[in-house]
């Protein structure tokens, strides 16, 4: 028996060790095999841990058909190890198959499944350790996403609350499982739940979704992990954000992926009763429920992209990266600008330096760099924002100025347009480019009362929604630009003084100026709402009374001074006033083009190559990088080339 035990344990080792020797002279998996292989190892080690309590008790085997299937994983796992070790070093090869051997052994030896379970458990965090595939989220997953995945792929078999008593279950044999079941959910984890979906359960009627993309895989694994405590407990969306914030800086979106409720409970106890609840709160906690994570946890989502990259997972590298500045840093811009804007400035540089460097492949130690540059910077504004209390009047002054800033850009559009209709006695379309901003700022202050559903968007779809708005308003004043410029020609402006009454007043003419008055302002009114969302999150009752009078005061001034400005421009000569305000209208369309590249990149949807230079000047849409330069460019050059048409299409 001993001769036969080194026999298979010296087989084992060889086998192993000749798989990385001659690993270089076979074709590299790539990462998809590579992925198949590790997470097929993981999900056999589960099983085995999990089911072997029903193969055996006490010693003996109570169920041979479950035994001899523990059996044919423990060998599996060996032959799928054989496969991903030339990922390993010698040492390492060395311990897990010492460890598969004893695995196997002990299995054989009819041990109790206590045993088994530490023993499989040992080797599949031993394997997770290694980091040679993601075993956790980009980002935490969105609950309701997964719901709409579960409903449509699992709710026929698993039942609509997770039960296992689907319109089918009663077709298959083993049925399917019961996520309500305490004894079985407890010891599983997330990631657990991820494998299975991925890789299908064979003998059973789980099949493999693996054409479904890897966040809805997370998204529906979380779902399905969230339905047990669901069950049990049923919280106010106030009270969940409480107690996930109670935990969530201690403990990482990592561990909450791949350890089971028993071993998040060890981590989160606290002796005080509430652990259960506390569980519960990180179960069904979904992405994008509050404003922002922890600068702790950007620090970790940095520390997990660099991770990424060592593994060569640049993509995933690449979107951690961005995750931390939607998440970690996007939400307290307009705050950490008041307090400090040269620390804004420098932290954004830093992010969008390391997510340019992740694109262009840069060497490890310049990721590194870049890493640990964003991580103190990031520590930093923690301090500035800790030593700035949110007090009335500074509560006050920040919402006054983010309205100023916001709504002063808008209006001068506003102003602009306003300032030529009047000029030509347009009365009625002046009526209808009222109703386009008032609308827009009556959408936009009334979205104020719908915080948690704009911030339940999430930052990537708000960077998205802004940098669509202000493309579509460049495209607008370019039209409007262009219009304008033409009817300053000599041999035009003659036809154009005698028909202008008739040509502005057209339906036409007022549903599109209607409809450009409200893009300019609705795009501003929408990201002004935004800032003071956050704002809002970060101050007591009484300071908020400090946003509102600041927003309200701030825009009755802007309202009040496009007012005054209207009463002038109308007093210039009309052919001056076109001249000037196409020039304006002009350059708005240039600072607008940058503006919604950047909100394009910051959403992650456009490249992001920085150039060498200080120059941030977001207030004329001027940044860094060569893609909003470029775009600021091709909107100068269309304008450009629209004034040359105009003057060579007047002398014909």
């Amino acid at each position: 028996m001993q001769r036969n035990v080194v026999f298979l344990k010296n087989r084992i080792l060889l086998v192993i060790l000749l798989t990385g020797l001659f690993a270089p002279n076979i074709l590299p998996q790539n990462d998809n095999e590579l992925s198949k292989n590790v997470r097929t190892f993981i999900s056999l080690l589960d099983y085995i841990g999990s089911d072997y309590k029903n193969a055996v008790r006490e010693g003996e085997i109570i169920n041979r058909v479950e035994y001899d299937e523990m059996m044919e994983f423990i060998d599996r796992a060996i032959s799928n190890f054989n496969r991903l070790s030339a990922e390993m070093n010698v040492d390492e090869k060395e311990r897990m198959a010492d460890d598969l051997f004893n695995l196997k052994k002990i299995i054989e030896e009819k041990k109790e499944p206590d045993k088994i379970y530490l023993s499989a458990n040992k080797i599949k965090q031993a394997i997770i350790a290694l980091n040679i595939i993601p075993v956790s989220p980009l980002r935490w997953p969105n609950l309701s996403a997964g719901k709409e995945v579960y409903t449509k792929y699992c709710q026929s078999c698993h039942g609509t609350t997770g039960k296992g008593d689907g319109i089918l279950s009663n077709n298959f044999f083993p049925g399917p499982a019961n996520f309500l079941n305490d004894t079985l959910m407890k010891k599983i984890s997330p990631f657990q739940v991820y494998n299975t979906i991925r890789l299908g359960i064979s003998g059973t009627g789980m099949p493999a979704f693996d054409s479904l993309r890897d966040e809805s895989v997370w998204n529906t694994a979380f779902y399905v992990m969230s339905l047990r405590h669901k069950e049990k407990h049923e919280f106010s969306k106030d009270s969940l954000l409480k107690l996930f914030a109670s935990v969530k800086s201690e403990i990482t979106l990592n561990q909450v992926s791949i350890l089971s409720d028993n071993e998040l409970m060890k981590i989160i106890s606290s002796g005080e009763g509430n652990d259960t609840l506390y569980l519960a709160a990180l179960r069904q906690y979904s992405g994008g429920d509050t404003k922002g994570v922890s600068v702790k946890q950007a620090q970790i989502l940095l520390d997990e992209s660099l991770e990424y990259y060592k593994l060569k997972y640049y993509e995933n590298a690449g979107d951690k990266a961005l995750t931390t500045y939607l998440e970690g840093v996007e939400p307290y811009e307009k705050q950490l600008a008041a307090v400090d804007s040269d620390l804004k400035n420098n932290l954004e540089a830093s992010m969008n330096r390391l997510r340019s460097d992740i694109e262009s492949r840069e060497p490890l130690a310049v990721i590194t760099e870049d890493v640990n540059e964003s991580k103190e910077l990031l520590s930093l504004a923690e301090l500035k924002l800790a030593d700035k209390k949110f007090s009335f009047w500074f509560s006050f002054f920040l919402a006054a100025s983010i309205i100023f800033r916001e709504g002063l850009e808008a209006f001068l559009i506003i102003i602009t347009i306003l300032g030529v209709l009047k000029s030509v006695n347009a009365e009625k379309t002046i009526r209808w480019f009222h109703a386009g901003w008032i609308f827009a700022l009556f959408v936009g202050i009334l979205s104020f009362y719908f915080t948690d559903l704009i911030i339940s968007l999430g930052a990537q779809n708000r960077e998205l929604m802004e940098g669509v708005g202000s493309l579509i308003a460049v495209v607008m004043l370019l039209y409007v630009g262009f219009w304008l410029h033409r009817k300053t020609e000599i041999g035009r402006w003659k036809d154009f003084v005698e028909n202008r009454i008739k040509k502005l007043v057209t339906g036409k003419n007022m549903i599109g100026l209607a409809f450009i008055s409200f893009v300019v302002v609705f795009r501003e009114a929408f990201e002004s709402v935004i800032f003071l969302s956050t704002i809002n999150l970060n101050v007591d009752e009484a300071s908020k009374n400090g946003i509102y009078l600041g927003a309200v005061l701030s825009l009755i001034f802007i309202l009040i001074l496009s007012w005054i400005a209207v009463k002038y421009v109308v007093k210039l000569p009309v052919r001056t006033l076109f001249k000037y305000s196409a020039a304006t209208i002009a350059i708005l369309a240039i600072i607008l083009a940058g503006k919604g590249v950047r909100a394009f990149q910051e959403a992650g949807y456009s490249s992001l190559s920085n150039i060498s230079t200080d120059i941030n000047l977001s207030f004329l849409g001027i940044y860094p990088t060569v893609e909003t330069l470029i775009a600021q460019g091709v909107i100068a050059a269309l304008l450009i080339a629209m004034w040359v048409y105009n003057k060579k299409s007047q002398t014909l």
